[in-house]
């Protein structure tokens, strides 16, 4: 019986060394090609995710017309602004021009290149015939 025993234990020693056990064939096909199927799933379960519950395709025309708006709001934005702006300057040529006269009867600033002439009237002496 030793012997047997012996025989036994190399026969298991020589098979797990040298060879490999086969899988059955249902699981050696999976074996093989494990990444391949990994990789099959996920993307399987990411394209599920995206039109599923996602929505897809619906998404991007609802954010394209959310952008379309925003553009022709922002158009309109620009347009008001330009015309403040105009408004604004007219306004403000107006009030320079209050100014200038202002400082010119009160402090007598002149503009550069200006010469500033004083005419005064003179009084006829009484005393004389």
């Amino acid at each position: 019986m030793p012997s047997l025993i012996n025989l036994s234990i190399k026969v298991f020693i020589q098979s797990a060394k040298g060879q490999k056990k086969k899988p059955n064939k249902l699981f050696g096909f999976f074996y093989n090609y494990q990444i391949t199927i990994i990789l099959l799933i996920l993307s399987i379960i990411l394209i599920r995710q995206s039109f599923l519950a996602n929505n897809f395709p619906f998404v991007l025309y609802d954010k394209q017309q959310i952008i379309n708006q925003n553009i022709s709001i922002n158009q309109t934005l620009d347009k008001k602004n330009k015309q403040l702006l105009i408004e604004l300057d007219a306004e403000s040529e107006a009030n320079m021009e209050i100014l200038e006269s202002i400082a010119r009867y009160k402090f007598g600033l002149l503009k550069e290149g200006e010469r500033y002439y004083q005419i005064s009237q003179s009084i006829p002496n009484q005393d004389k015939p």
